[in-house]
């Protein structure tokens, strides 16, 4: 076992785990459509083709050379979308749909709302344009896309309109980074089953549901969850029945990397085959952290206190499985009083973005309270060298309530 008695910077932290999670990422190659949503594209994209492919009609109206306009035009034959590009014969007005390629020769798209008849089944039509600049209303070839352009950069998350856009660009699939496969385990003797009877000193194990959810938000697949007792050797045991059983990339563990007597990972660090890594973290909730490996597994410790797991999950966890970046606003502070940080330490606080567009505490900085957390809908980030906040102090928020 090794131990880092120093504050690790959190991006030194957030670096490791990154890296130890980049190590298990497998490539699959999923149809566009609901089933990418979310996912973490696995390589650079370049679009198939022009977008659109050619010029077409933004209106429904009438095709025209500039220097045939001012008196009565013939009306040729109608271009609808979908229809090849045809030759535009000079002299005449043709009646192009939305979305129709441009007839060659033309050079602008009179609206049918610009005639004077505002019917395309006419022997002819009498235009009065408002603008008669080439290239009006018509949507030139490639005007949104070229054929070779990146379209979706590796690690970007597949959204409903990037999506669109491969496909407009003519791709029917794209590589996507699969799931980690994870195995969420809460240690403690204390912690027993939701729904089940408490008994005296007991706990209900709030991590491995709220983990669990965490995880899964940020791309995981969480294949299995467990409770280990404080006994030497009850959480490895554990873990690897566990293994067994399941096809797992990642352990991801709460509680046990403190410094008290009974602690399951920090005793489990001398196990053989366990190398973990116990360090302390510059950041408050969540300062106890534990990175390594059970055999061939990796492992990430995260610490007990419901807080501090779920928060570790949000700073360290989110980011290395390959979920979309957290919107992050700089707001002015609401608050009745100063609230104090320690400077050595990155904190981060429970809010909520008011109406008025400040952001208020909820709840004070201790690591247990859930409540606060689960009526917040952002973190204040309070970065190293602050000591205090104050009202109307513009503050770094994280939005984590709008999924």
């Amino acid at each position: 076992m090794t131990e880092t008695t120093p504050r690790l910077p959190l991006r030194d932290h957030q670096e490791d785990v990154a890296a130890l999670v980049a190590g298990l990422r497998r490539v699959e190659t999923v149809p566009l459509g609901a089933g990418a949503v979310g996912r973490c594209s696995a390589v650079d994209v370049r679009s198939r083709v022009d977008v659109p492919a050619l010029a077409n009609s933004q209106m429904d109206g009438f095709a025209v050379r500039r220097e045939d306009l001012g008196g009565p035009l013939p009306v040729g034959e109608p271009a609808p979308a979908g229809a090849a590009p045809r030759e535009h014969r000079p002299g005449t007005a043709t009646p192009v749909m939305t979305g129709a390629p441009l007839p060659r020769g033309a050079q602008l798209v009179v609206p049918i709302e610009e005639s004077a008849e505002g019917r395309f089944d006419l022997p002819t039509v009498t235009l009065h344009p408002t603008d008669t600049t080439p290239g009006r209303y018509v949507r030139p070839a490639g005007s949104d896309t070229h054929a070779g352009d990146l379209v979706l950069r590796e690690g970007e998350t597949l959204t409903p309109a990037r999506i669109a856009h491969l496909a407009a660009c003519g791709l029917p699939e794209v590589p996507v980074l699969e799931p980690v496969r994870v195995l969420v385990a809460s240690t403690g003797r204390e912690l027993t089953a939701p729904g089940s009877t408490l008994p005296p000193g007991g706990a209900y194990d709030a991590n491995g549901p709220g983990l669990a959810a965490a995880l899964t938000r940020a791309g995981a697949d969480v294949v299995a969850t467990l409770r280990a007792g404080d006994a030497p050797g009850e959480l490895v045991a554990a873990l690897r029945r566990a293994l067994a059983d399941h096809a797992v990339d990642l352990i991801v563990t709460s509680g046990g990397v403190s410094a008290g007597a009974y602690e399951p990972v920090r005793l489990a660090a001398d196990d053989p085959g366990v190398r973990m890594s116990l360090v302390r973290v510059a950041m408050q909730p969540g300062g106890p952290q534990g990175i390594g490996r059970l055999d061939d597994t990796a492992w990430v410790a995260l610490p007990g206190n419901p807080v501090s797991a779920l928060l570790s999950a949000e700073v360290l966890l989110r980011p290395a499985l390959g979920a979309a970046p957290r919107r992050v606003l700089q707001l002015p502070l609401s608050t009745e009083e100063p609230a104090d940080s320690p400077p050595a330490l990155e904190q981060y606080r429970r809010a909520r973005v008011l109406p008025t567009g400040r952001v208020r505490l909820v709840g004070g900085p201790g690591s247990h309270l859930l409540g606060a957390m689960a009526q917040s809908d952002a973190l204040v980030r309070i970065p190293v060298g602050t000591a205090r906040v104050h009202d109307g102090d513009t503050v770094d928020t994280i939005l984590i309530g709008d999924e």
